[in-house]
């Protein structure tokens, strides 16, 4: 099982995590204590095969790394190797034993990410939005919106073309992520940005691109928790489209839209607005637009 387990843990230990992310803690979230302290003891055997064949004694039993806060997580249960307990207590920090299908999770996480008083709350950051009925189950297909809104304004009085047929979790994760856009459009552009042009919201559909092997599972778009962004309009000069102004990395823009995508495209991920900003950058698929979004916070 551990050898099963091994290549899994060290896919999760390279995801980075954001703040909007909902669930368990995950590695990232228990600081990185779990990946560094205490090290990976020795596989029995490892050493007398190295050593042609000199004899090992069996590794000390090794005590569980701490969690977030300072505690200790309670002994790992006894196992067969001396590594059994580190890759048992890694197993399950990272959620990786036992699990349901991605898409159950999926579900499971969208639908823990708000509660009934969200659209309350969507509503005093000033958006504009229908609500959409609750969804208690996803259909036959997996797909489905538990509290969804129809939103066609956004807290910084952005309009969204088509609007976004989203979670309502989500819709409060426009708050941080309009303010993000606002900045970064101020320092490049000048000018508010006032309208977004979005390719789509909602979708009952799987992963393209890149990620269609790896990630097993629907795309968030299926459960209202992801939106696509093709063009930025300021309130002066002219709209910022992703299909031509993007500039790739290792390449420096030259444009001041450019920098603006850029830099959006930078704080997004890095300051926890949402957990995932796909673009250009990423695949082909996204050549044309920012895939934003609030899943999960693994991928596998």
């Amino acid at each position: 099982m551990h050898a099963r387990l091994l290549p899994a843990l060290a896919a999760a230990a390279m995801i980075s995590v954001m703040s909007c992310s909902h669930g368990s803690p995950t590695l990232s979230e228990l600081g990185g204590a779990a990946l560094i302290a205490p090290p990976a003891p020795a596989l029995p055997g490892a050493a007398s095969a190295l050593a042609g064949g000199a004899s090992a004694s069996p590794a000390p039993a090794v005590a569980a790394p701490p969690v977030a806060g300072g505690e200790l997580a309670p002994p790992a249960p006894a196992s067969s190797g001396g590594a059994g307990a580190w890759v048992d207590h890694l197993a399950d920090a990272a959620g990786l034993r036992e699990r349901p299908p991605r898409a159950q999770r999926q579900w499971n996480h969208i639908a823990a990410a708000a509660g009934a008083e969200c659209r309350d709350a969507l509503k005093s950051t000033g958006a504009r939005f229908q609500p959409i009925p609750d969804t208690q189950k996803p259909n036959k297909k997996g797909c489905g919106i538990p509290r969804g809104v129809l939103l066609r304004r956004g807290p910084t009085g952005v309009v969204y073309s088509p609007p976004l047929q989203i979670d309502c979790s989500l819709a409060l994760r426009l708050v941080d992520i309009e303010r993000v856009i606002q900045e970064e459009a101020e320092a490049h552009l000048g000018s508010p940005i006032t309208r977004i042009s979005t390719l789509g919201s909602y979708a009952c559909r799987e992963v393209v691109g890149r990620m269609r092997k790896w990630s097993e599972g629907l795309s968030e778009h299926s459960f209202g928790n992801a939106f696509d962004i093709a063009r930025f309009t300021p309130k002066r000069g002219r709209a910022i489209s992703v299909l031509r102004d993007y500039v790739l990395y290792g390449k420096e823009p030259s444009t001041r839209e450019g920098h603006f995508l850029r830099s959006v495209t930078r704080r997004l991920r890095a300051d926890g607005a949402a957990s995932r900003v796909l673009g250009p950058d990423f695949d082909a698929s996204h050549r044309d637009h920012l895939h934003v979004d609030c899943g999960t916070p693994r991928w596998y």
